[in-house]
């Protein structure tokens, strides 16, 4: 048996049960109430508003330090890679230089 056969074979429509309707109709009306309620708004206390802020603002603090730590490290690692470039051009002329001296001599 094939998926398609599955599902048409689990979603294919079936009677209800004899006196399914007057036992709904019978049960909704004994239970007018739902038994549960759910709450549309409930008041916010304010010591959780204060948490809540003081979250908030602990997160703000947290992502901005971290910003500003990559931010300075990518600065450093760009004056490293200016200072590197710097010492290996003086090598290389040293190199040369000497290169041109034996070539002379």
């Amino acid at each position: 048996m094939n998926l398609d056969d599955e599902l048409r074979a689990a979603l294919r429509r079936e009677d209800p049960s004899p006196g399914f309707a007057q036992r709904a109709v019978a049960r909704a009306k004994s239970n007018p109430e739902p038994t549960m309620a759910i709450p549309i708004f409930q008041p916010v206390r304010i010591s959780q508003m204060i948490w809540a802020a003081a979250l908030a603002a602990m997160l703000v603090i947290g992502l901005t330090a971290t910003s500003e730590y990559r931010q300075r490290k990518a600065e450093r690692a760009g004056r490293d890679a200016v200072l590197a470039l710097r010492i290996t051009a003086e090598k290389l002329n040293m190199t040369r230089d000497k290169v041109l001296k034996r070539e002379e001599n």
